[in-house]
């Protein structure tokens, strides 16, 4: 039988009016999963090399995780407005948002775990401890991130730091780009050194993912939130914005070397 939200919660509750010795204690229950050693940070909107009509275009929430295969997606979108919304469903809202952004309630945190709990494909090779996060943008870096939005994307990651009980920090926190440095291969099939890569006119491979903009670190360093940030975060994405508007760009075999990396 598939367990809800709502039945998690329940339980929860009788549990604190009616303690049981078979039940964990609250505060283990509202703790981040274990296997957690990352937060990754992702936009939904991207360079597209291969379909240039949706270059840096993003959908609203509902028809994103609608688009997602099952167990494929992020744990949560953050959408434009500040709702939060998560990939494993309860029967309740689709979406919620955060009671207070002066910190969470024991309800929230709950809620935050449980959401947290599956591990979904969202980064190559590191899906199994980290979750992430995905914000409603294009993935530009002259896009403005909405205030709400990265206010809520703060008290969101600030929250899970929190629940992992010191086990995490701001250095555990990490944009897609940094944890993918794959070029952007012609197909997914075939993604191994050797195979077709985009690359621009001087014959250097696109990188395949180059979100977020550095623009939502600084956002959220506003919001209390400072993670540590290498230089020359925007680079490649700078690269890929110079793509003239509905081009295609040529494909090469193989990768130049120190253009990009596995």
């Amino acid at each position: 039988m598939r367990t809800t939200l709502a039945a998690v919660l329940t339980v929860a509750v009788a549990s604190a009016v009616l303690p049981s010795a078979a039940a964990p204690p609250l505060d283990a229950r509202e703790a981040l999963p274990a296997r957690v050693q990352r937060i990754v940070l992702h936009t939904l909107g991207n360079p597209s090399y291969g379909r240039p009509e949706i270059r840096f275009s993003f959908f609203p929430p509902q028809r994103t995780q609608a688009l997602w295969k099952r167990g494929f997606g992020a744990h949560w979108i953050v959408w434009t407005d500040g709702s939060i919304w998560p990939r494993r469903l309860s029967a309740g809202p689709p979406s919620w948002r955060p009671l207070s952004f002066e910190g969470a309630t024991a309800g929230e945190r709950l809620r935050l775990a449980w959401e947290a709990a599956p591990v979904y494909s969202h980064l190559h090779n590191g899906n199994s401890p980290s979750v992430g996060i995905e914000l409603a943008h294009s993935g530009r870096q002259g896009d403005a991130f909405p205030a709400e939005q990265v206010q809520s994307t703060a008290w969101l990651v600030r929250t899970l730091l929190e629940m992992s009980g010191g086990r995490l920090g701001a250095g555990s926190v990490f944009g897609h780009k940094d944890l993918d440095r794959r070029p952007a291969y012609l197909r997914l099939r075939c993604a191994r050194a050797g195979c077709p890569v985009f690359v621009d006119g001087e014959g250097r491979a696109y990188r395949r993912r180059v979100d977020p903009p550095e623009a939502l670190f600084a956002g959220l360093a506003r919001y209390g939130l400072a993670v540590p940030r290498p230089r020359g975060g925007d680079d490649d994405l700078a690269r890929a914005e110079r793509l003239p508007p509905g081009e295609r760009p040529s494909v090469a075999s193989g990768v130049r070397s120190g253009d990009a990396s596995e």
